[in-house]
C-alpha cells in the first residue's frame, strides 16, 4: 500500500468516526420511530431494549461494508474507534441522576452496536477473502 493511501485513511479517520456516531444517532431516532415507547406498563423496558439492538443492527447494516472497503484489515480496529465515539456520546451527561435501568439500556445499547459492528466487519472481510481466493 502507498504512502498516500495510508495518509489519506488515517486523514479520513475523524470524519469516518463523526459520520459513525451521527449515523447510529439517525438509527435511534429510526429505531424509536418504527417502535414507540409505550406511555406506560409491562413492555416499556422490552421495547427500550429492542430500540437500541435495532439500531445497532441499522448501523452495522450501513457501516460494515464501507469500513471494511475503505480500512480492509485495520477495519476491525477502526469499528473499535467508532464504537468508543458512540459510547462517549450515549455515557456523555449520564451522571448520578441516571439510575440504575438507564444505564443498563446505555450499556445494552452500546453492547449491540459493538458486536453487530464488528461481526458485520468480520463477516464482509471473511467473505472479501472467500471471493479473492476464488478468482
Amino acid at each position: 500500500m502507498s504512502r498516500a493511501g495510508i495518509a489519506l485513511r488515517v486523514a479520513l479517520l475523524p470524519v469516518v468516526m463523526l459520520v459513525g456516531v451521527f449515523l447510529y444517532g439517525l438509527a435511534m431516532s429510526v429505531a424509536t420511530t418504527l417502535m414507540p415507547l409505550p406511555e406506560a406498563g409491562p413492555l416499556t423496558t422490552a421495547v427500550q431494549i429492542s430500540q437500541g439492538f435495532l439500531a445497532a443492527t441499522l448501523n452495522a447494516a450501513l457501516a460494515c461494508y464501507p469500513l471494511a472497503r475503505l480500512y480492509g484489515r485495520a477495519a476491525t480496529g477502526v469499528a473499535v474507534l467508532v464504537a468508543l465515539a458512540v459510547a462517549a456520546g450515549m455515557l456523555h451527561g449520564s451522571g448520578d441522576d441516571a439510575d440504575a435501568t438507564t444505564l443498563l439500556l446505555r450499556g445494552w445499547a452500546l453492547l449491540c452496536c459493538v458486536v453487530l459492528l464488528m461481526g458485520g466487519i468480520w463477516l464482509v472481510a471473511r467473505r472479501r477473502q472467500a471471493d479473492d481466493s476464488a478468482r
